[in-house]
């Protein structure tokens, strides 16, 4: 079986893609599959992944891309892959399409091969992905449109531009998954929230993102007890949820730390609500490579996952557990999915503080709890382990091509 993938990016743009390239190396181990073709965009300021063992075919990103419009990178980057598979599909048994731009190559494609998107967030109703409104899950354009301008600062003198252009994005990509002849989810909350929303293919499943810790990881060493978090500081990921509970956790247990792996537009209002609340007892740490994060991860009380929106899926979610590091997370989207409240971690409401600092106080206290769950979360990690991922995937091939035949 020829398997031609088409990507949105060939280097290590974030979890999204690393989650793609490593179906795509899972398929190259499979029995039953001859050749694997992908076609993607290849920025040449992100390092492009080695694909071994896979046929690599480049897109160059338009000139100026920087200074365009989403709406018209998304036109001129839909028509430059679907070019480029277009010679590529002709032997293809199956065409995957792994995230929105790649989806939106495949209309102009139009293969004899069976076609699969596989959908990783909320492209399919929202225009800006997020499908999010502060701490509110959005119930869509029609009425919600004035609000989301409003949260994100676009409103003002261009609003009316700013609303149009949304718009005309959202019919654009609305229909489009529809026209594939299977869609694949990365969690069942991400099919249940479309279902009914959006026309779907009648062939739909969900198979998780693979993830696979592929470095020889040595646990830090703390002392005290300690919690990390590893996230981009931005608004959803509810990192002052985690900041605030240590304000309540350094009262009876003046030792405890939180460690935070990562940078963004929030971390000088973080740094300063952490002064505030819990001095000496935050570390931001920016940017660090992945074998400090997983170090950090492996060493800790716990994994922090604060998150206020629906998270599509939650990669750190399954690391922590392949680390045998609990999770405390939010109930909210593909955390609530993973985690087995009481069993591999624990979840409590976004946004709730004074319940995740109850949450860590009681995991601290009790290290029988903690070592039931790294086992367990061990256990259940297994279930997203490349290799079954990787077989997941060539069941459906295999079936939508029979089914072609």
């Amino acid at each position: 079986m020829h398997v031609l993938g088409i990507t949105d990016h060939l280097g290590n743009i974030g979890g999204a893609e690393i989650s793609a390239y490593t179906i795509l190396l899972g398929l190259t181990n499979h029995h039953s599959i001859d050749n694997v073709t992908v076609v993607g965009v290849d920025d040449p300021t992100v390092p492009r992944f080695e694909f071994d063992d896979i046929t690599v075919v480049p897109v160059q990103p338009p000139p100026g891309s920087n200074r365009l419009p989403d709406f018209v990178i998304d036109l001129l980057i839909e028509r430059r892959l679907a070019n480029a598979a277009r010679k590529h599909a002709a032997d293809a048994d199956i065409v995957h399409a792994h995230h929105r731009r790649s989806a939106l190559a495949l209309t102009h494609l139009n293969p004899q091969a069976p076609t699969i998107t596989t959908v990783r967030d909320f492209w399919p109703v929202c225009p800006i992905s997020i499908y999010h409104i502060g701490g509110e899950c959005c119930t869509g354009c029609d009425d919600r449109l004035a609000d989301c301008v409003s949260h994100q600062e676009w409103d003002g003198v261009g609003e009316s531009v700013t609303k149009a252009y949304l718009r005309a994005k959202r019919r654009h990509q609305h229909s489009v998954l529809a026209d594939s002849d299977a869609a694949v989810f990365i969690a069942k909350h991400l099919q249940e929230r479309l279902d009914g929303t959006v026309p779907l293919p009648e062939r739909t499943t969900t198979i998780y993102n693979p993830v696979d810790i592929d470095v020889d990881v040595v646990p830090e060493q703390f002392d005290d007890p300690t919690f990390v978090t590893a996230s981009s500081l931005a608004e959803a990921k509810g990192i002052g949820t985690a900041v605030q509970a240590m304000g309540y956790l350094v009262d009876e247990y003046p030792k405890s730390q939180l460690v935070i792996c990562g940078d963004g537009p929030l971390r000088a209002e973080l740094e300063a609500l952490a002064a505030d609340v819990a001095p000496d007892a935050v570390q931001f740490r920016g940017r660090v490579d992945i074998d400090s994060v997983y170090g950090a991860m492996a060493g800790a009380t716990a994994t922090l996952f604060p998150s206020v929106w629906d998270e599509p899926f939650g990669r750190v979610t399954v690391e922590s557990m392949m680390l045998g590091t609990p999770v405390v997370g939010s109930d909210v989207g593909g955390i609530a999915e993973v985690i087995d409240d009481g069993e591999t971690g624990l979840l409590v409401p976004p946004a709730d503080e004074t319940t995740l600092a109850e949450a860590l106080r009681g995991l601290i206290g009790d290290e029988h709890q903690r070592r039931q769950m790294e086992q367990a979360g061990r256990e259940q990690a297994q279930a997203f382990e490349p290799k079954r991922i990787a077989e997941e995937h060539v069941e459906l091939y295999q079936s939508l091509a029979n089914m072609s035949q």
